[in-house]
Order: C-alpha cells, then structure tokens, then sequence
C-alpha cells in the first residue's frame, strides 16, 4: 500500500498558485465598452473603391481577420484588461530592488538565485479568475500563426524611426 502511495504523489504535479489581482484602471469592469461582431467586409470595400483584401493576403493576414469573426468572452475579456499591467524591464528591475529591500543579502545576485522567473520579453500580465495570465509578441504571433519579424510589401515605407 506505502508503494502505491508514493507512486501516485510522483506523478501528482504542483498545482499551479493562484494569484488574487487587483483592479489597475480608474475605471470600472462594467464600463468598458467592447466592440464585438463586426468583421471587415473586404467585398463591401472592394466595391466601393477601397480593394484592401490583395495587402493582407500578400502579408499572409487573411487567418487574422478569419479569428475576429469567432466567439467574443466579454465578462473574460473585461476581467482581464481592468488587472493588466505592462511587464518591461522597469518592472523587472523594480521587482528585483523590492526583493533587495524585503532581504539584503540578496544585493548583487541574479534574479534566479533571488528566486525569480528570468526576464525574457515585455509582456502584458493579468489574472483570470485567479490564473495568472501573460502576452507577449511571440504569443500574439502564435496566435496568428505569423513570424513576429517582417517587411513592409506594396509601397509602405518603414516609418519606424524610433530606437
């Protein structure tokens, strides 16, 4: 009997630690507005002068705008956006000197030793109904089954100038 117990806690993996967020807007969850069910109309475009549809095959969109006719979580979605935050390198490094303040003799080590997640990307985080949640680039662009890195086709100058 000792052996079949110990068997089954090996294979029981740790359940994931619940994280109670926060509201972070100035707004309530109810008043934000979501604008559902409203596809763009390529045909509708194309007929009266505006032919959009050839730029987004040429960059492989077409599955993007296929997505946003799909089902709209509104209480989710509302949920979400009133507990996110941005987590960039300011928020990494202020969670690094919060940890320093909490025990000094973390000074000087790195987030790993200071029991923390290594920082990879900027990424939007939230929590839904207790379930931490994160976005980053390569999650959008999965999501769109795209690269993340690309080129502008059909006349469109780069106009990023910023570093």
């Amino acid at each position: 009997m000792a052996s079949s117990s110990s068997v089954l806690e090996s294979t029981m993996q740790e359940a994931p630690a619940y994280e109670i967020k926060g509201i972070t807007m100035y707004l309530e969850e109810w008043d934000l507005k979501i604008q559902i069910e409203n596809p763009v109309d390529f045909t509708s475009l194309a007929h009266h002068g505006c032919d959009m549809i050839s730029y987004y095959e040429a960059q492989h969109l077409m599955d993007y705008f296929n997505m946003l006719n799909g089902p709209t979580y509104k209480t989710l979605v509302r949920h979400f956006w009133v507990r996110a935050h941005v987590y960039d390198r300011m928020a990494a490094k202020l969670e690094e000197t919060e940890k320093v303040l909490i025990n000094p003799t973390m000074e000087g080590k790195s987030r790993e030793e200071m029991g923390l997640e290594p920082f990879r990307c900027t990424e939007i985080r939230s929590s839904i109904m207790g379930i931490s949640v994160f976005i980053s680039e390569e999650i959008i662009s999965f999501v769109l089954r795209r690269s993340s890195e690309g080129n502008y086709k059909g006349g469109i100058g780069n106009s990023k100038t910023s570093p």
